[in-house]
């Protein structure tokens, strides 16, 4: 099955990526972080999420926005 996730940042330094999963754990949400091979080498993905439904990911993204001030964009996952 596929489900939606909030993708916030993508990034070449893991703590980076860590402490955005982090900060977005305290503000009640429930964040990862996933790691993709890139050309230019490995990439940490910061996630909130998953849910079921693409109209979910939306509402989870504008909550994530209004809690968090942070902006993301709505991906299919896996």
């Amino acid at each position: 099955g596929v489900g939606w996730v909030v993708q916030l940042g993508a990034f070449s330094k893991p703590a980076d990526a860590n402490a955005l999963r982090d900060s977005m754990r305290s503000a009640g949400f429930s964040a990862f972080v996933e790691q993709v091979p890139t050309d230019r080498g490995t990439l940490s993905r910061v996630r909130v999420g998953p849910v079921a439904s693409r109209a979910a990911a939306e509402q989870l993204k504008a909550q994530v926005a209004a809690r968090t001030g942070t902006s993301g964009m709505v991906r299919e996952h896996p």
